[in-house]
């Protein structure tokens, strides 16, 4: 555990404060369950660097998805921050709603104060052995983060962990998978021969699952289905692209002119053109959303722009051409508006359609709005987000063509709620991100995971609650993109965390599929980043992020109940140390055993010989009357 940020006093204490209020009317609050663990962090003494146990307990409630810490010391903010992310990853492992539970953390340390997120495993590992009613190994401790695929992450100084491991007695100790056998930062020979001379085991561990076995002996790792075969889904994309299709398809032919003098008209056309045939390719095999997807990109970025270009051009006033259409499309923009809002949805399984909807009208407007403000400095800029905005309304029509009518019981404040509630969880995970240092392959990510946040503030701020609601979804899965490439910069395991970051995100599709929830975005997402899966595994991490994050919202939204994974009790078995001094050790108490066994045995030997040399000299005093009868008993 690293030093903190010093800004996290301010906060800690905050923290402390609700935590204890929380706790004085806990008469009402409805408890769930409780569990503790030890942990294990470092300190520096006489330049040196040593473990440092500290004791984790956690109690969860009845609650409102929300996660506390106190602890003394005070911890620092990406201890905060780590707490939070893995009480949500816990929550996932398990296929349990967080949105229906409160976490109550605390930690206690002989340490100054308490920070890092080297204890998020254990963290994660507290809260599913609460929600699945299990009692956790004292025996048994850890170290790494909790990773929103599952995954543990890597972390330092585990050699001095281990070792603290060791004094406090602790049997089984594990480390992230992936670590160097020999490093100065991490497990050292030194440190595992420590902890074998101490009886201490250890061993790497390369998920939350798989720890949780060990701290538990049951196995919750749920079977993976690779057949997604909702008919739900596959009919309501096949509508969405067939809409998509056909606008396509009228836009191609209205282009003025589809052998255009212009160069750079022409090469936006024969880019549409190849895109096309790659659609139909897709459509061949059923993957309809990532066609559908291929369609609002080749429209917006190649079609409606090489036709806003061309007409522009013939234009004599070519900025007031451009303020009309900017001025008819924000008309159409709301209309459309006042249509996707009215309240009928048939149920809460679609109405994530809706909200959909209304999001990417939302960004219609935002592209709109730049399309105005570069008029004037650049029009190409300004035909470009023209048509981003014109395809962006187009897509908010289709998406909301194919949800039922009905009725629906959601309100104004069921909305407030919801953004309340995801941009409180935005909040932590950015805030967990923000402390990682960033990979050349995620640098970017952070301005983008930022942006989104911001955005998702300003629109709650002005009421615009469902696309605050989006934002915020997109800031964490942005978030989780950072987490997962932090983990596989340091690892280099390329293939095998691929496949465990598709795993999870088909597993979190399978969970809310088998709790009676068709995840539209989840599925859809999924698909899509597979295209990736051998050709940027940055994107293919994007969009598993995506899938998981709208997924775990669909379900939430349709407030699905949860089939929880099935508990076998299979303990693991454990490495047992070998040590030349236990077979000393043994070999000695044999000899002494054999040894006092020999004592005792001449000890009651020499008793017995005592007891009948003494019988030998007895004499019997009797009466006269019966002296012939004791002399011969004298004389035997």
């Amino acid at each position: 555990m690293q030093k903190g940020i010093a800004t996290s006093l301010v906060l800690a204490a905050v923290l402390v404060s609700v935590f204890g209020l929380h706790f004085v009317g806990a008469v009402s609050v409805q408890q769930i369950g409780n569990a503790s663990l030890y942990i294990f962090g470092v300190t520096t003494q006489n330049g040196t660097t040593v473990g440092v146990p500290a004791k984790l307990s956690l109690t969860v409630t009845r609650g409102t998805g929300q996660v506390f810490l106190g602890s003394i010391p005070l911890t620092g903010t990406d201890t905060q921050a780590q707490a939070v992310v893995s009480a949500f990853v816990a929550c996932e492992l398990v296929n349990v709603n967080c949105d229906n539970y409160n976490f109550y953390y605390y930690i206690q340390s002989g340490s100054p104060q308490v920070g890092g997120p080297s204890a998020g495993a254990a963290f994660a590992i507290a809260a599913m052995a609460v929600l699945t009613n299990r009692s956790l190994n004292p025996t048994v401790a850890m170290t790494g983060t909790a990773n929103p695929d599952g995954s543990v992450g890597l972390v330092g100084d585990v050699g001095p962990k281990s070792m603290a491991a060791a004094d406090q007695g602790i049997k089984l100790f594990m480390y992230p998978a992936g670590e160097p056998a020999i490093s100065s930062d991490n497990i050292t020979q030194k440190a595992i021969a420590y902890d074998t001379a101490h009886g201490m085991a250890t061993t790497a561990v390369s998920s939350v699952y798989a720890a949780y076995q060990y701290f538990t002996g049951y196995n919750i790792t749920p079977v993976i289905d690779y057949n997604i075969t909702t008919p739900l889904y596959s009919s309501l994309m096949q509508a969405t692209y067939n809409g998509f299709n056909s606008y396509q398809q009228g836009i191609y032919d209205s282009l003025p002119s589809k052998n255009s003098s212009n160069a750079s008209i022409s090469s936006l056309i024969n880019t549409a053109l190849s895109a096309m045939q790659q659609e139909k390719a897709l459509v061949s095999s059923g993957d309809y959303y990532t066609a559908a997807s291929y369609i609002v990109n080749t429209s917006a970025t190649d079609l409606v722009y090489a036709r806003t270009l061309e007409e522009l051009s013939v234009q004599s006033n070519p900025v007031n051409y451009m303020n009309g259409l900017i001025s008819a499309e924000n008309a159409s923009i709301q209309q459309t508006y006042n249509n996707i809002t009215k309240n009928y949805v048939t149920d809460k399984a679609t109405l994530e359609l809706k909200l959909i909807a209304i999001d990417r009208l939302t960004q219609a407007s935002t592209f709109l709005s730049n399309a105005s403000s570069t008029v004037s400095s650049n029009m190409n800029t300004a035909a470009y987000f023209y048509a981003l905005s014109e395809v962006k309304r187009a897509s908010s029509l289709f998406w909301m063509s194919i949800v039922p009518h009905g009725t629906s019981n959601f309100t104004e404040s069921t909305y407030y709620n919801l953004s309340q509630y995801y941009l409180y969880k935005a909040s932590s995970y950015t805030n967990y991100a923000n402390l990682l240092n960033p990979s050349a392959s995620s640098s970017a990510a952070y301005t983008e995971m930022q942006q989104f946040f911001s955005q998702a503030q300003a629109y709650q701020s002005q009421g615009r609650y469902v696309s605050s609601i989006f934002d915020s979804l997109e800031s964490i899965a942005t978030a989780e993109l950072i987490i997962e490439d932090n983990s596989i910069a340091i690892n280099g395991s390329v293939s095998a965390v691929t496949n465990q970051i598709l795993d999870s995100a088909l597993r979190t599709i399978n969970n809310a599929e088998n709790s009676g929830v068709t995840p539209f975005l989840g599925i859809s997402y999924y698909e899509f980043g597979k295209n990736f899966e051998n050709t940027s595994l940055p994107l293919l991490i994007q969009y598993a992020s995506y899938s998981r994050v709208y997924t775990d919202f669909e379900a939430a939204l349709a407030n699905a109940s949860f089939v929880a994974h099935p508990s076998v009790f299979q303990p693991l078995s454990v490495p047992v140390p070998f040590n030349v001094q236990y077979v000393l050790y043994l070999l000695l108490g044999a000899v002494l055993g054999i040894a006092l066994g020999g004592i005792i045995y001449e000890y009651k030997l020499f008793k017995m010989v005592k007891n009948r040399r003494i019988g030998k000299n007895i004499r019997i005093v009797v009466s006269p009357k019966h002296t012939k009868k004791t002399k011969r008993k004298t004389r035997k």
